[in-house]
C-alpha cells in the first residue's frame, strides 16, 4: 500500500498544479475581457467630453461676437486651442486602446501553446504602450504631481504561481508599469470628468435661462405646461450624464488596478472581471445608443442635402 500511495502522490500533486495552472489561464482571459469593456467605454467616453468642449467654446465665441466683434485673429486662436485639446485627448485615446491591446496580447500569451512567439508581440505592443504613455504625460491636461504620486504609489507588487516561464517574465518585467499606467488613467479620467463638468454647466448656461428662467419671469408656465418646466429644470440643475459616466470610468479604472494586483499575486477570480464589466455595461450601452442617433442624423442630414441640391436627379 505505500508503494501505490508513493506512486499517487507525484500524479496527485500533478492534477492539484495543473487545475491551478488552468484556472490562472481562464483568469487571464477575464481579465482580458474586462480590460476591453473598459478601453471601448474609455475612448468612447473621450470623444464625448471632446465635443463637449468644442460646444462650449462655440457658445463662448457666439457670446462674445454678441458683446462685441472677434476678430479672425481670435477665431483662428480658438480653433487652434480646439484642435491642440482634441489631439490630447487622441493621445489619451491611444493610450487607451493599447493597454487593451496588452492586456489581450497577454492573454494570448497565456493560453499559447507556443509562447516564445506570443512574448515577442506582447513585448512589442508593451514597448509602444510605454512611448505613448510618455507623450500623454506631456499633454496639458496631465498635472504633473498628479504623475509624481501615481509613479510612487504602486510599489511592492509580487507575481507568484505564474504558469509558464515567458508569462512569468513579462509580468515580472511589466508589472510595475502597467498598474502605473491604469494609475495615471484614474487621474486623467478624473481631470477629465471636472472638464466635462465645466463645459456643460457654461454650455447649459443659455439652456437654463431659455427654457427655465424666462419663462419663469414672464409666466409662460401654466398648470398646463408646469410639469414639462419642472421636469426640464430638475435635468439641467442635475449632474451631466456624461460627468458621471465619465466618473464611473474612473472607478473602473480603480477596480482595474485592483484586478491587476489580484492577477499578479493569483488571487483574481471571475467575479472580479464580471464586477468591473457589469458597471461599465450601462456606459457601453449609452454609447452605441448615442452612435445609433448620431449616424441617424447624420443619414438625415445627408438626405436633406441631396435633395436640396437636386443631386439625385436624372
Amino acid at each position: 500500500m505505500k508503494t501505490l500511495a508513493h506512486l499517487l502522490l507525484p500524479a496527485l500533486l500533478l492534477a492539484v498544479l495543473t487545475g491551478c495552472a488552468t484556472t490562472k489561464i481562464s483568469d487571464f482571459e477575464a481579465f482580458a475581457s474586462a480590460g476591453t469593456s473598459y478601453t471601448e467605454a474609455v475612448t468612447g467616453l473621450i470623444t464625448e467630453v471632446g465635443e463637449g468642449a468644442v460646444d462650449a467654446n462655440s457658445v463662448k465665441l457666439l457670446q462674445n461676437r454678441a458683446l462685441a466683434s472677434v476678430s479672425l485673429s481670435d477665431f483662428q486662436q480658438q480653433d487652434k486651442d480646439m484642435r491642440d485639446y482634441l489631439a490630447e485627448l487622441k493621445e489619451i485615446q491611444v493610450q487607451t486602446t493599447l493597454l487593451g491591446n496588452y492586456f489581450e496580447a497577454l492573454a494570448d500569451l497565456a493560453t499559447s501553446s507556443a509562447p516564445a512567439s506570443f512574448a515577442t508581440e506582447v513585448q512589442s505592443v508593451a514597448t509602444t504602450l510605454v512611448g505613448v504613455t510618455e507623450e500623454v504625460r506631456g499633454t496639458s491636461i496631465t498635472d504633473a504631481s498628479d504623475i509624481e504620486s501615481a509613479a510612487g504609489s504602486v510599489g511592492g507588487l509580487v507575481v507568484k504561481e505564474i504558469q509558464g516561464k515567458e508569462l512569468e517574465r513579462e509580468l515580472n518585467a511589466r508589472k510595475d508599469t502597467i498598474a502605473q499606467i491604469l494609475k495615471l488613467q484614474e487621474k486623467l479620467l478624473t481631470v477629465l470628468s471636472s472638464q466635462a463638468e465645466a463645459n456643460a454647466q457654461f454650455t447649459n448656461a443659455l439652456t437654463y435661462n431659455s427654457e427655465v428662467v424666462t419663462p419663469f419671469l414672464s409666466g409662460q408656465v401654466t398648470t398646463a405646461t408646469q410639469q414639462t418646466w419642472m421636469t426640464e429644470r430638475y435635468t439641467l440643475l442635475s449632474e451631466p450624464v456624461l460627468v458621471t459616466q465619465v466618473k464611473t470610468a474612473a472607478q473602473a479604472a480603480v477596480a482595474l488596478q485592483q484586478a491587476w494586483n489580484k492577477l499578479l499575486s493569483n488571487d483574481f477570480t471571475a467575479a472580479d472581471a464580471q464586477a468591473i464589466t457589469t458597471e461599465l455595461a450601462p456606459i457601453l450601452a449609452s454609447l452605441d445608443t448615442l452612435k445609433t442617433q448620431k449616424q441617424s442624423t447624420s443619414t438625415s442630414s445627408s438626405s436633406t442635402t441631396t435633395s436640396t441640391t437636386g443631386e439625385s436627379q436624372p
